[in-house]
């Protein structure tokens, strides 16, 4: 059986344990759309962690769980977080 190679994703690194990507397809400088504007603002790092300088929860939140999925309840599947 051939294995496929993995499929490119964005550099953004959820801060869920730190080991999360987000799911979408690479735009520029390795991150999706969304998280290359946050980059631009300055909300994101070039290591692609959030900047300690987002001080508001929300904002936090929907940098950390855009293209971000969770392992669902029996462990089986991801379900998507948006």
């Amino acid at each position: 059986m051939e294995s496929r190679p993995p499929t490119p994703t964005c550099r953004f690194i959820s801060s869920l344990g730190g080991t999360r990507h987000c799911q979408d397809p690479p735009s520029r400088l390795g991150f999706c759309a969304f998280h290359f504007e946050a980059f631009l603002g300055g909300e994101i790092l070039p290591s692609g962690q959030i900047s300690e300088r987002v001080d508001d929860q929300h904002r936090r939140r929907a940098l950390n769980y855009h293209g971000v999925f969770a392992e669902a309840e029996d462990g089986t599947a991801d379900v998507p977080q948006r």
